[in-house]
């Protein structure tokens, strides 16, 4: 085991002292636009590439030397399982580079998505979720003929509103830090949790410097090991009781992705096309980066905090986060100018 770190650590040390050979090499870069995108020089996009590559090494170790795959032991898996779970993650993974590359259309995404999610739940039936649990529901709610449909639909979603939230330096991060840790401290294969944790802190470093983006790569490929994760601990390791917990999980994304939606269509737009109007965008206008993503941070764990830890109400818990949430993109959009606390200093 500390051999194999030593060995991800060399890796990782060799990636970055050849760093502006890697990123010609890619040749994947992020453009100043003056529209969506108002970094003042271009920033390579190799963030999902390099953590391909630490997955990568993470999977052949776990698979050959330590039994384990993901947070499951590989008995629990059959080949078929396996490959279509690694076909999962890497072609997801791939068409989000190719996104990155040759910026693909968000229809063209959607319809490639929905193919490749399908393909797999083809394979592997451990990621169908056949019932969900609901705290406020004494009833087991089953999906029967339709749990193909409810799994897609809930992947799509929350890959999309993932890659939706996704807009300023160390954002991602920090919901992807959130999610891996609570389900570090959830489950009892946390191996593969406490590497994945480092892998993003790794990242987070240089991100937050802005000299790498994870792009729609690395959204893709953490975004499906997320999916994954999150369904292999509710259908197996039986760690995750109510989809309560995946819901405040990733409520922050959720809510900011249902808003700018409802706010696109009443406006006759596009809701898959862009805009300034994230959450992301409204904070970093009036506060310092380290600023917008403390309070990003304090909206995205509170929900768990309250209801995991502090056993509040789901529908409480819900109306405390919605008007946070409002009240503070109200408070935002404001043109108070004589208000020093929504000032950008």
């Amino acid at each position: 085991m500390t051999l194999f770190l030593i060995l991800l650590i060399l890796l990782n040390l060799l990636i970055f002292l050849n760093f502006q050979k890697f990123t010609k090499f890619t040749n994947i870069y992020d453009i100043p636009d003056n529209k969506l995108k108002l970094h003042k020089k271009k920033v390579p996009v190799t963030g999902g590439i390099i953590l391909a590559i630490n997955f990568t090494v993470l999977f052949l170790f776990q698979i050959f030397f330590t039994n384990d795959f993901l947070s499951l032991k590989i008995n629990q898996f059959n080949h078929k399982e396996i490959l279509s779970t690694l076909f999962f993650i890497y072609v997801y993974f791939f068409l989000g580079l190719y996104d990155d590359k040759f910026q693909l259309s968000p229809n063209k995404k959607l319809l490639y998505s929905i193919a490749i999610i399908l393909f797999v739940i083809f394979f592997n039936e451990k990621i169908i979720v056949e019932y969900i649990s609901l705290s406020f529901y004494e009833k087991k709610i089953f999906f029967e003929n339709y749990s193909n449909y409810f799994i897609l639909f809930c992947i799509i979603l929350l890959i999309n509103a993932l890659n939706f939230y996704d807009g300023i330096n160390g954002q991602s991060s920090i919901i992807f830090l959130i999610s891996f840790f609570y389900l570090f401290i959830k489950s009892d294969m946390n191996y593969f949790y406490s590497m994945t944790i480092f892998f993003i802190l790794f990242f987070f470093q240089f991100n937050v410097r802005n000299k790498l983006f994870l792009g729609d790569s690395g959204i893709y490929l953490l975004g499906v090991i997320l999916s994954i994760c999150l369904v292999y601990e509710h259908n197996i390791q039986k760690n995750i009781i109510f989809v309560d917990e995946i819901f405040f999980l990733l409520l922050l994304p959720g809510i900011d992705l249902l808003r700018l939606t409802i706010t696109r269509i009443l406006k006759k737009q596009n809701p898959f096309f862009g805009d300034r109007n994230h959450i992301h965008h409204l904070l970093i206008e009036k506060f310092s980066l380290f600023e917008a993503n403390l309070i990003l941070f304090f909206i995205a764990i509170l929900p768990l905090f309250l209801f995991s830890f502090m056993k509040f109400n789901f529908f409480i818990v819900l109306f405390i986060i919605t008007n946070i949430y409002m009240f503070l993109i109200i408070k935002l959009k404001s043109n108070d100018k004589n208000n020093y606390f929504w000032k950008k200093k």
